[in-house]
Formats: C-alpha cells, sequence, structure tokens
C-alpha cells in the first residue's frame, strides 16, 4: 500500500511539474526577453571603438503570435542596454502566405521598429520568410521606412567620423540566393570583420580567415530545448549550428533564439533573445 501511495505522490509531482513547465513555456517565456551579454576582445581595433555595443535581433514573426504589447516590452530592455549599432538577421513576418498583413499592421511594426536606439545605425538581412511573394516586393522599403538599411550580398564600411568595422550581410541560406563571393568583394579583413546572415549553417561555406564574429538566427534555439541536450529538433539550415556560440578557427558564430516564435507560441529553455555584443580591445 505504501509502494502504491509513493508510486501516486511521484506521479503526481511528475504531472505538476510537467503543468508548470508547460505554463512557463506558453505564458511567461515566450514574453520574457533574455540579454545576453558577450564580450569580444580583438586586437582589430582602436581605442575609440574600446566598449562600442552592437546589439544583435533576429526573427521577429510578427503578425501571428508576436504582438505590439510583447514586442514593446522587447524594445525597452533593448534600447535600455543603449547599443551603438542594432544588427537584424531576417524574418520581418509571420508565415505571410498564411496570416494576411495590413496596413495597420505594417504602420504598428514600423514604429516599433523606428523606436529602436542605435547612434550608428540599424542593419538587416532578409530570412526566408521575407522572401515570400506576399511580402517580397515590398520589404526591403519597408524595411528602409523602419530605418534599417538592408544588406544582400553586400559589406559596407561602418564608420562614425572614422572606420569602425566591416559589415557584410549574406542573404539567407534558406529560401534566399547568398553569394558569399560577392558579398566579400574588396573587403579588407584587417578591419574588425562582422558577417550577419540568417541561416547559421552558411558559415560551412564561408572563408573562416579574417571573419572576427558570424552572427545568425533562424533556428529559434529549437522553442524547446533540453538542458545538456541542445533543441528538440532541428531545421534545415540549422542542423549543424543550432543554438549558443561556436568558436570555427578563429571566428566566433553566434545563433540566437530569435525574438518571436512560429507555428507554436511556446519556449522551453530557449528564451527569447538579444545579444549585446561588446568590442574589447586586446
Amino acid at each position: 500500500m505504501k509502494k502504491i501511495v509513493k508510486l501516486i505522490g511521484i506521479i503526481f509531482l511528475l504531472c505538476a511539474l510537467g503543468v508548470s513547465i508547460l505554463v512557463y513555456g506558453t505564458k511567461v517565456s515566450v514574453n520574457s526577453l533574455s540579454i545576453v551579454n558577450q564580450k569580444i576582445v580583438t586586437s582589430k581595433i582602436n581605442d575609440s571603438q574600446d566598449g562600442l555595443k552592437i546589439a544583435f535581433i533576429s526573427d521577429l514573426h510578427y503578425n501571428h503570435f508576436m504582438n505590439q504589447k510583447r514586442l514593446e516590452n522587447m524594445i525597452t530592455k533593448i534600447n535600455a542596454a543603449k547599443p551603438d549599432i542594432i544588427l537584424f538577421g531576417g524574418d520581418v513576418f509571420d508565415d505571410p502566405s498564411t496570416y494576411e498583413i495590413s496596413d495597420e499592421t505594417k504602420n504598428e511594426l514600423c514604429d516599433l521598429l523606428k523606436s529602436l536606439n542605435a547612434e550608428y545605425g540599424k542593419f538587416a538581412v532578409l530570412g526566408e520568410e521575407d522572401h515570400d511573394s506576399n511580402v517580397s516586393e515590398w520589404i526591403e522599403d519597408f524595411l528602409f521606412q523602419c530605418d534599417f538599411e538592408l544588406l544582400q550580398n553586400e559589406h559596407l564600411l561602418l564608420s562614425k567620423n572614422e572606420t569602425l568595422m566591416n559589415l557584410v550581410g549574406i542573404d539567407s541560406l534558406i529560401g534566399g540566393n547568398p553569394d558569399i563571393e560577392n558579398a566579400f568583394d574588396n573587403v579588407d579583413t584587417s578591419l574588425f570583420t562582422i558577417v550577419l546572415t540568417h541561416a547559421p549553417d552558411l558559415v560551412t561555406q564561408l572563408p573562416y580567415s579574417g571573419i572576427d564574429v558570424t552572427l545568425a538566427g533562424h533556428s529559434h534555439g529549437g522553442q524547446i530545448a533540453l538542458p545538456f541536450f541542445g533543441t528538440f529538433t532541428s531545421i534545415q539550415g540549422a542542423e549543424k549550428y543550432s543554438k549558443g556560440t561556436y568558436h570555427i578557427n578563429n571566428m566566433e558564430l553566434i545563433v540566437s533564439n530569435g525574438l518571436g516564435t512560429s507555428q507554436k507560441d511556446i519556449r522551453i529553455f530557449a528564451d527569447p533573445q538579444c545579444h549585446i555584443l561588446r568590442l574589447a580591445l586586446q
């Protein structure tokens, strides 16, 4: 009898734990933005760049689970970190073929994106959702109206009175048309060099030499992850690199969990993330 009671007690506790995790994953975690602070130590900057802060966000998936209130709260936390530069890794709207995007929704999101503050500029690449035929004709102009400069297989020199670094933007491995050769044409990698792209497995095609940091999203950290085991499921484009920071030769690959969710509005051990990279002179 005692064994039966003990067994029932264990089952009850496991059920309670399961319900608690489910409630947390669907009600709390999806709304709770984690600010991930990472220091990048490099000899390829000067004194004036020491302490420069770069915010990296990805995967908004607006207009389904991600709404105005949820994103407003996240933006408040991002702005509180006072980034100098903001980089966005793609997927603005969620499944545009399924969820119609009204002018009101576009204006609402644009106002939110404009409220992101970065003295040295805001830059973006496209994800596979941004190549959906329902948005592809106007998404570049939309991002421009929201104060983001889009990089499509090209690079630019970030500067403020003086050159700061290279920013190389490459189109999404999934759904896009990445052109790495064109993106790196005439890039001087003696300068600090960041690659911004959507799907992290693109790094297997990159010329690692001279790249300091690559930033990607796409995977959402699996949305459900298991401690010590990683993402619960994998998706094309994030099968090899799905979550967290990887060291590949002399390059750091940072894969963000992103801000939004898709298919199911749940996150377990995969909170929404904004990475704040602080450059430090070696």
